[in-house]
């Protein structure tokens, strides 16, 4: 492709995240899911429970006994379940979306980091950073049904949106680790050259951001070519990552400056600095509104961010240790 017919796609992709994204906020063309409750949900690291917050009111309405020290969650598409990597019990926590009642308890690998939900909702993806795997819990019957070698000391995991592959980012040897869900093993090996301690991929999928905390910038993965093309400049610290609804922004949170950056990556140009709580975190982004969902550590809270105007707009107490949070698909 010519750099001119590059240079062409990338205005049409961003003229038409621009359009698409009035209506996506709106709810135009986003299927109600069968569990649909509105919520955000916040694992609280230090407390062993989750805070369920109404996105609505942004009151927390329930609070939930897990499994000890977890540290991530994932909702399956059709909103009804939700899983949470406790990683000292080496077990996922099953919550049912919705009675607010953990359905199960799965045992998984040693020490789990990182969880998500494929596509379809029949698998999650659990990364064991003990022993460098990812369990393979089959929805149906809350048991693990395959273990997948990967790098080493994966923190953190993504699903593509087609569901045909899952990520692992490994901070023990900086890569990434391309699962093919289908063959149920690693294909590809992609050398990020940092820390990824969180990793998102694109609505469309052809992109996948890893951010390094130690060089404080996001590496952007070609999925088809598997391979690093291009770095996002955040802020100091660099965490986890989270798009927007069309692919563009990006928002970092920046653990030791106590902000997320918003960045539009076809630029690269840094939009926004969002000043958030203490110790930012893991971010999550709602479906229905757009908002972004902070967990800020070091002040036991959540920052929530109007994707309009770039300003918080609440600030919602949790529990001890805020890790991660993750919000139902609406």
């Amino acid at each position: 492709m010519t750099k001119q017919k590059t240079a062409a796609n990338s205005r049409w992709m961003a003229s038409a995240a621009r359009c698409a994204l009035p209506l996506l906020v709106a709810g135009v063309a986003l299927p109600a899911s069968a569990g649909h409750n509105n919520h955000a949900y916040v694992v609280n690291q230090a407390g062993n429970t989750v805070s369920v917050i109404d996105m609505a009111t942004n009151d927390v309405t329930a609070t939930i006994s897990v499994g000890f020290t977890p540290v991530a969650a994932a909702v399956s598409p059709d909103g009804n379940r939700v899983y949470v990597a406790n990683s000292q019990a080496n077990t996922v926590s099953v919550i049912d979306a919705l009675t607010n009642i953990v359905a199960a308890e799965v045992p998984v690998g040693s020490t789990p980091a990182a969880v998500t939900v494929g596509a379809d909702g029949r698998k999650a993806y659990v990364a064991n950073s003990g022993d460098d795997t990812v369990s393979v819990i089959d929805a149906t019957t809350n048991t693990v049904s395959s273990t997948i070698a990967v790098g080493s000391t994966p923190l953190s995991i993504a699903a593509g949106p087609l569901g045909a592959r899952v990520y692992t980012g490994n901070i023990g040897d900086g890569t990434v680790s391309v699962i093919d869900t289908r063959a149920g093993r690693t294909v590809a090996t992609v050398p990020v050259n940092g820390v990824p301690f969180g990793l998102d991929v694109g609505p469309f999928g052809a992109r996948l951001y890893a951010p390094d905390i130690g060089s404080n910038g996001v590496a952007v993965v070609d999925t088809l070519k598997n391979a690093v093309i291009g770095t996002l400049a955040a802020g100091n610290g660099a965490y986890d990552v989270a798009t927007s609804l069309v692919g563009t922004p990006v928002y970092v949170s920046n653990f030791a400056d106590n902000t997320v950056s918003v960045i539009e990556p076809l630029s690269r140009k840094t939009l926004a600095t969002v000043a958030v709580g203490n110790s930012p975190e893991a971010v999550a982004v709602s479906r229905y509104s757009g908002r972004v969902y902070i967990t800020n550590s070091g002040s036991n809270n959540v920052s929530v961010i109007d994707p309009f105007s770039n300003k918080v707009v609440a600030t919602v107490g949790v529990g001890n240790s805020p890790a991660a949070v993750a919000t139902q698909p609406e």
